[in-house]
């Protein structure tokens, strides 16, 4: 360790606060509101570059505190360590992660504007001082470095009882999350619009590395909390991740737009795109989640990955976009389980040496959330051909339990022009563009489908569209191609 940077913070009355925080008083069954967080950040400043120190004077209170700096490659490993005071009483030294790779992709709406580097999000829970330590490798300092301090306020609906669970969406029920105006999202501090991605082929498992000791009445603060440090302290548009879950077992909903959608993301730095996060608040680096939390998360996964139909005991490949990531050079195809670990994608302990060993378990739970679903679906061949092409398209879908199937090809109107049945593990159907008695099948649109058997599973389904043939060529073969398209269209 070459550099050592210490801060502490005591409890005063002269501080400049950069964002108020106003105090919510309606009765304790009133309705979600916003509780806008309070935010101060307060520079380190000092005379010797190697021994950078600063007494902070702060008159307000904080539960959630990270230590952030401008972006630098020479500064390398950077080790922090906090302690914070509530009450005049602090509390034991914790060591905190620092350049997390919950981060955005490069290129993204998150990296459009000035972010920056710094530990992840620490609740402390109410406290009034902080003492930080900040060690380095490299000759190089941090520069422009912030202790942020933030007061995600309080509120009668913090203690939002659970939600019913939704409707049936793939082959597992929607489970109950608490929405973002539920747990009192600030929606005026995020910024732009949200950024979609096609699909979703892998889960990715985190925890935040921040305390366990919160209440049920907290957890809804310790979200805001996390929401106001991503957005503010780190410069990103919104809070991170696409859903988080409490020690209780509760599921919140993260980044904005749209629950039932793929979002794109800010949680596994180089692999958002066709992803979403899911991050456990608080450290399972040597304590277990709780069975509640582990049971939540199985839901959220089997949820998202059965609308996407994966396999979550199944591979899938992703390309690394690089910049949040030091694990894979931006362009590298990465193989990852459908169900993994933030440690997998990046340089990183998170989700927890705990969470990390439970995730063998955690697939086969998904797979059994998800029942008898499709999975793996795929068209082999072109999805619009010319009349009297020849040539086969093959569909096909691997199922997670045996059960019956049906595949079949029908035309716009519905009647049948090809079909298959059977029982077992994989659903195939091949067809070679002509109808039941060996006929070219007529222009026009025809889907492919696979169903299954079984209550909840949603069928798979694709469109072919068979045009007409150009006539082109000598007069005589125009005129025999266009009698061949009359008879088609009778």
């Amino acid at each position: 360790m070459r550099r050592l940077l210490t801060f502490a913070l005591s409890l005063s009355a002269s501080a400049t606060v950069l964002v108020a925080l106003p105090t919510i008083t309606t009765s304790a069954t009133a309705a979600p509101r916003p509780v806008e967080p309070g935010l101060e950040q307060v520079p380190l400043t000092g005379t010797d570059p190697g021994d950078l120190r600063s007494e902070v004077i702060t008159g307000k209170r904080f539960s959630v505190m990270g230590v952030t700096w401008t972006p630098d490659a020479a500064v390398e490993e950077v080790d922090v360590e906090v302690r914070t005071r509530t009450g005049g009483t602090w509390s034991a030294w914790e060591h905190v992660e620092a350049e997390s790779d919950d981060a955005p992709d490069a290129g993204t709406d998150d990296t459009g504007r000035r972010l920056r580097s710094g530990t992840s999000p620490i609740w402390t829970g109410p406290s009034d001082g902080v003492q930080v330590t900040v060690r380095t490798v490299s000759g190089a300092d941090p520069r422009d470095v912030k202790i942020e301090l933030v007061d995600p306020g309080t509120s009668p609906a913090d203690q939002v009882p659970a939600v019913p669970s939704g409707t049936a969406h793939a082959a597992a029920v929607k489970p109950a999350i608490i929405t973002r105006a539920q747990w009192g999202a600030d929606e005026s501090i995020r910024r732009g619009t949200p950024d979609y991605t096609s699909t979703v082929k892998v889960g990715f498992v985190h925890h935040t590395a921040s305390s366990n000791a919160y209440t049920a009445a907290q957890a809804a603060a310790m979200v805001r909390g996390i929401y106001a440090y991503h957005v503010k302290s780190n410069g990103w548009s919104d809070i991170g991740y696409n859903f988080l879950v409490d020690r209780y077992g509760r599921a919140y909903e993260g980044r904005a737009g749209g629950i039932d959608r793929y979002v794109l993301g800010a949680h596994t730095g180089g692999f958002n795109v066709d992803s979403f996060g899911v991050s456990l608040l608080g450290d399972f680096s040597t304590v277990p989640p709780s069975a509640a939390t582990m049971a939540t998360v199985s839901k959220i996964l089997a949820w998202k990955l059965g609308s996407a139909y994966r396999d979550p005991r199944g591979k899938a490949v992703l390309t690394s976009a690089g910049g949040g990531t030091s694990k894979y050079r931006a362009g590298t195809k990465v193989t990852f389980d459908v169900v993994s670990g933030h440690r997998d994608a990046g340089n990183t302990s998170c989700p927890g040496a705990t969470t990390y060993a439970r995730l063998p378990a955690l697939r086969t739970a998904v797979a059994a959330d998800l029942g008898p679903n499709l999975v793996d679906p795929a068209l082999t061949g072109p999805t619009a051909v010319t009349f009297g092409a020849t040539g086969t398209l093959a569909l096909r879908a691997g199922t997670l339990q045996s059960l019956p199937w049906t595949a079949s090809v029908t035309d716009s109107a519905g009647a049948v022009v090809q079909v298959a049945r059977g029982t077992g593990g994989q659903a195939a159907l091949t067809w070679n563009l002509t109808d039941a008695a060996g006929r070219p099948v007529r222009p026009g649109t025809y889907s492919l489908r696979i169903s299954g058997g079984a209550a909840g599973v949603v069928p798979y389904v694709r469109t072919v569209v068979v045009g007409s043939a150009p006539c082109r060529g000598r007069p005589v073969d125009r005129a025999v191609c266009q009698a061949k398209a009359r008879t088609a269209r009778r």
